[in-house]
């Protein structure tokens, strides 16, 4: 009978050919340049490349401060912006008001320099019971004890730069109850000329 070995006999293994790879046909060459292109780049380029980045990120952050820095500043000038418009708006309320007093005085007349040259030029026996001055209409009522007294009163005012004409609206003698004595009331209009 024939034995047959069904053993698998141990073949020596062949480094050549590992993983489908004939590392017979390979270039030592080819490899080491590849190798070098892998990785000398990291050794020799990497290191120029990270000066550059360092130095772009020391730019950056400068950039960055100034940036915030700016920030800051435009917020500050946007409220000092606001404070503007505010102190304009303020500014134009404030010339409104001043036009406004400026009317007011023009239209206001101050009459003292009449009325003192009018107590000035009053004779002893004259009395002024009501004046009143409306627009450029002075009227002046009283009592007197007569007419001289009246006559004298009117051309007195009539004689100031304040005045311009005088009309004796009225004019009535009564009989005083408490000293018996006659007294002539009198109403008089007057055109002022001017009040100062």
């Amino acid at each position: 009978m024939i034995k047959i070995n069904l053993t698998v006999a141990q073949k020596q293994m062949d480094l050549s050919d590992l993983g489908g790879f004939d590392f017979t046909k390979l270039k030592f060459k080819a490899v080491i340049i590849a190798c070098v292109l892998i990785y000398v780049p990291d050794f020799v380029v990497l290191p120029i490349w990270e000066d550059k980045f360092n130095a772009r990120t020391q730019e950056y952050e400068t950039l960055q401060k100034e940036s915030s820095s700016l920030k800051r500043k435009v917020a500050q000038s946007s409220i000092l912006e606001k404070q503007i418009r505010e102190l304009k708006i303020q500014e134009i309320n404030l010339g409104k008001k001043l036009t406004a007093v400026k009317q007011a005085i023009n239209l206001k007349r101050n009459p003292a320099n009449l009325l003192l040259y009018i107590t000035k030029n009053l004779p002893e026996d004259l009395w002024i019971k009501d004046l009143s001055i409306d627009g450029e209409v002075l009227v002046v009522k009283g009592e007197a004890l007569s007419y001289t007294s009246v006559g004298n009163f009117v051309n007195n005012l009539r004689s100031s730069v304040f005045i311009r004409e005088a009309n004796i609206k009225s004019t009535t003698s009564n009989v005083r109850e408490s000293d018996k004595r006659r007294i002539e009331s009198f109403e008089i209009s007057f055109a002022v000329a001017r009040l100062e």
